[in-house]
């Protein structure tokens, strides 16, 4: 069951993907070779616990947002992240901003988040991940939207994956731990920027169930240092998030709660 809920939530970003990129070139693979390939991904022995970034990405181009190049992290400051803990929540960060950019269509932004996220894995020792194959595969993909997200999502099902195989799922939950941070950081942000407030925040809402799974998985490491660096402030944002219940609606206040949070979690972890 919980490998088709991934399988169902893949396909239906894909096809969000899909259905923005009219007139985009032929697809790099045939639909089945493409089914194939990510039912690959949902067989691994670690299934990827939550959606990936191009969900929330989805959501705001549904709602029709804008690329916003000030709300994303400056690749150039990958550089002066030196502990590992940094190193993968701003893996997870990097992650996020890419699967914005390629969501709104920048080539350039979204050539820069995958060289800035392959420099992290290296980093990081998750051999794995991006290959040289994969990356000739992205730079031949570059103007197919379709394609892309299929080879951006398998190199973060692959990076999930190496890191549970290889002891190291603390590692794996702050990769994810920054990567939902900065969905909320760039719907909190694009929220202020935006008159029509009300379905942003309904996006904002809807991230929710991120949230609650994404604090069950850490809770189970709590003792953790590395882990106790995000952990207070998102159980507060989970607090804020109870008080909506089922719903999608968002006062003025609940949203304030939640962005300044999410501020104070994100710039302890971009720097």
């Amino acid at each position: 069951m919980k490998k088709n809920l991934v399988y169902i939530s893949f396909l239906t970003s894909a096809f969000f993907l899909i259905s923005c990129g009219g007139g985009k070139k032929a697809n790099e693979e045939s639909s089945a070779e493409k089914k194939e390939e990510i039912e690959s991904f949902v067989e691994k022995e670690f299934t990827y616990p939550l959606p990936t970034a191009f969900e929330v990405s989805q959501m705001l181009g549904n709602a029709n947002t804008t690329y916003s190049p000030d709300i994303v992290n400056d690749p150039s400051k990958a550089d002066q992240y030196v502990a590992t803990w940094q190193k993968a929540a701003n893996l997870g960060v990097y992650g996020a901003d890419l699967s914005y950019a390629a969501t709104f269509d920048k080539t350039q932004e979204t050539i820069d988040f995958l060289d800035v996220s392959k420099k992290l894995i290296d980093d990081l020792n998750i051999t794995s991940a991006f290959n040289v194959s994969m990356a000739q595969r992205i730079e031949n993909n570059m103007d197919n939207i379709d394609s892309l997200i299929f080879i951006v999502t398998e190199s973060f099902y692959d990076t999930y994956n190496y890191l549970n195989q290889n002891g190291e799922e603390k590692t794996s939950i702050l990769v994810i731990a920054g990567s939902v941070i900065e969905g909320l950081h760039i719907t909190c942000e694009l929220v202020k920027m935006s008159e029509n407030k009300g379905e942003l925040m309904a996006v904002l809402a809807n991230q929710k169930a991120q949230v609650v799974k994404l604090v069950e998985l850490m809770e189970n490491h709590q003792d953790d240092e590395n882990v106790s660096k995000v952990l207070p402030n998102l159980r507060y944002i989970n607090l804020v998030y109870d008080q909506l219940g089922d719903g999608t609606e968002m006062t003025e206040g609940q949203f304030n709660d939640i962005a300044n949070s999410v501020k104070e979690m994100r710039d302890h972890i971009v720097g």
